[in-house]
């Protein structure tokens, strides 16, 4: 077996992979455009321009043909999730959202971008090992191959998570101050629904993602969701337990008649104490953080001032 594989030239095999990949996108662009050329006869038949102001003689740009190349690679691999799992694609979706990324079609973009990205890097690593590594072993190369396309494919991955993690930070940072001015509001009269318009625009500088997502609420409200519903979609937005704890309190305040204002006051008080315990953890855990670097680069130089003297002493002596 290992004499058949060592017949064969690495270099033919790559090239022979690489063809195969280049034709498969050769063959999906070429179906895509097919498909856009029939698209847009259609439209010229039903006698439907646009409306940009463009006459219909002029070509479009290259900008807006790869804009339009882009979108139907991400309406092509969105149907195909939805379709297949659409669990997922839900949960994959919800994280999105989380990160930044509301849009319709962010999860289309995000499995193409992953796919591209892993086959472009898969590509690129290949281009390398045949280039700058042709005398290293099979498995090495195939090592390298393999480890170019799984950063390219769970990059993005990465991406995702990072700004996730930095936004719920923030939220959960922002959110006591939230709860704060929401009983302030309350105290004044205002509803929960006028509280979350007003509380909208007293953060949009100090916290704009909290801002926003507060925003889209009370649009949501106005539009005939009703509070909890709406309430509960912030809290899958921000991604915090708080908020969801926030949500349930405000249904039970209602269905059990009590005071909502009171309610808020207690959940603020709660609130500000778990930050000022997250304030106290950090601070407990920094002895313990200090104590590595103190052991690493401190602790050597004492031990070496205290007894270099006594050694040299007594090799003088």
């Amino acid at each position: 077996m290992v004499e058949l594989i060592g017949t064969f030239d690495l270099s033919l095999l790559a090239a022979i992979f690489a063809g195969l990949v280049m034709f498969g996108l050769i063959f999906y662009f070429w179906q895509s455009r097919s498909e856009a050329q029939a698209r847009a006869e259609v439209r010229k038949r039903l006698d439907i321009s646009s409306r940009g102001g463009r006459s219909r003689g002029n070509a479009p740009s290259a900008k807006q043909a790869a804009g339009t190349l882009a979108t139907n690679i991400a309406n092509r691999t969105n149907k195909y999730y939805s379709v297949n799992d659409p669990t997922q694609q839900r949960k994959m979706q919800m994280r999105l959202v989380r990160a930044g990324f509301p849009q319709k079609g962010a999860l289309g973009y995000f499995l193409a971008a992953r796919l591209g990205l892993g086959i472009a890097l898969l590509l690129a690593a290949l281009g390398i090992v045949v280039v700058f590594f042709p005398e290293k072993e099979l498995t090495h190369k195939a090592l390298i191959i393999m480890l170019g396309a799984a950063g390219g494919y769970f990059f993005p991955n990465f991406y995702i998570n990072k700004r996730i993690k930095e936004r719920e930070g923030e939220n959960r940072r922002g959110f006591p101050d939230v709860m704060d001015l929401m009983v302030v509001s309350s105290e004044a009269g205002l509803t929960i629904e006028a509280s979350i318009e007003r509380i909208a625009q007293e953060i949009r500088r100090t916290y704009p993602i909290l801002s926003e997502q507060l925003h889209v609420a009370a649009i949501e409200v106005r539009a005939g969701k009703s509070l909890d519903e709406a309430l509960r979609a912030f809290g899958e937005r921000v991604g915090l337990e708080e908020v969801q704890g926030f949500a349930t309190m405000i249904q039970q305040s209602k269905e059990l008649g009590t005071s909502v204002a009171d309610a808020l006051r207690v959940y603020s008080d709660e609130m500000r104490h778990q930050r000022m315990m997250a304030a106290e953890e950090k601070a407990y855990a920094l002895p313990a953080k200090l104590s590595v670097p103190v052991t690493a680069f401190i602790l050597p130089i004492v031990i070496g001032v205290a007894i270099i003297p006594t050694i040299v002493r007594l090799m003088t002596q």
